[in-house]
């Protein structure tokens, strides 16, 4: 019998929770960022930032998903 060690697991949850978050932060951030700058390149404000707000959140989705889906092949 195996016994678990609750801290690892803690650890463990925590990395997962973590990474979690910063992709998306990170997602949204930088394409708010690259929509604000092509906004003032181009004078469409606030267009393209939205765009990119959009198109920035559904990177750190997709991130996200990718992520989970190798834990879960990792479990299998």
């Amino acid at each position: 019998m195996k016994i678990e060690d609750p801290q690892k697991d803690w650890d463990k949850g925590l990395g997962m929770v973590t990474r979690i978050g910063i992709d998306l932060v990170v997602g949204t951030l930088l394409g708010a960022l690259l929509g604000y700058f092509a906004d003032r390149t181009f004078g469409t404000k606030p267009w393209l930032m939205i765009v990119g707000v959009f198109f920035g959140a559904l990177a750190g989705f997709r991130n996200i998903f990718r992520y989970l889906n190798d834990i879960e092949k990792r479990r299998n």
